[in-house]
């Protein structure tokens, strides 16, 4: 017995036999009825996959040399000025005073500027909600020996300008927080204050914290990166007598962070 011809081949140089022709011209009604040929909607983009949480290492040597709480710090976040994509933020970072009372203030990255994660020390230990984390001159972000993501930081060359720092470089060389070597055992910072975080050179110090000018790059763990600079450490006025003169008039408003930053392309 011979098998006839399968229900959906074409006859040559003829139209669909079988179900297609049924398909298609269902198919070109229901066009009709919906406006023809319109233009259909591409979906959104998929949001960028975020980096899987890691182990963090020198968890208990963090909380005692970093003095990790877990008291929420009450510092505030808030924009002070957003121009062109260009974000100025105001930071407390006082921590409950100079004793640190309280944990670091810790926000994320986002368009609308920089949000307050409500989160404290020990818990951000296994958070990967928040980017950046600021207690008094001591910065940290979420990654390496830090916390559980992949917040990588550069350091652009001395004397960079923020406005001159346009698209990522090749050249920059991304790196974790890693202030406790392969034994636990810590890496002082600048001045044997406190450790060696990626974003310590914001500031230098005689008799007082003066700004260093440094702009950093971080990339985030979503793949998007922020240029950032810190421009002050105290209240604006008091900072600019710091910076020139290497004295710091009372009170000083120390610990209140003025940070400029955006998004790269």
């Amino acid at each position: 017995m011979k098998n006839g011809p399968l229900p959906e081949t074409r006859a040559k140089h003829g139209t669909p036999r079988g179900p297609w022709r049924t398909t298609a011209l269902t198919l070109a009604l229901l066009l009709e009825a919906c406006g023809g040929n319109a233009p259909v909607e591409p979906p959104p983009p998929a949001e960028a996959a975020r980096c899987e949480a890691s182990p963090v290492r020198c968890a208990e040597q963090s909380i005692d040399q970093l003095n990790l709480l877990t008291t929420v710090s009450t510092g505030e976040i808030r924009e002070e000025g957003t121009v062109a994509g260009e974000f100025h933020t105001y930071v407390d970072a006082r921590a409950g005073g100079a004793s640190s009372t309280q944990s670091y203030t810790y926000g994320r990255f986002t368009a609308q500027g920089l949000s307050r994660v409500a989160v404290d020390d020990q818990a951000a230990l296994g958070s990967t909600d928040w980017d950046i984390a600021l207690r008094r001159y001591t910065l940290r972000v979420n990654s390496g020996v830090s916390g559980p993501s992949c917040v990588a930081v550069a350091r652009t060359p001395a004397g960079t300008a923020f406005e001159s720092v346009t698209a990522v470089d090749a050249a920059w060389e991304f790196r974790t927080e890693d202030y406790f070597n392969e034994s636990c055992e810590a890496i002082a910072g600048q001045y044997t204050l406190g450790l060696a975080t990626r974003l310590e050179d914001f500031w230098g110090y005689e008799a007082c914290l003066s700004m260093t000018g440094t702009v950093f790059v971080l990339r985030l763990a979503d793949g998007k990166h922020v240029k950032l600079q810190v421009t002050h450490y105290y209240e604006p006025e008091p900072q600019r007598v710091c910076d020139e003169t290497g004295e710091v008039p009372q009170p000083s408003g120390a610990a209140q962070l003025r940070v400029r930053w955006a998004f790269l392309p």
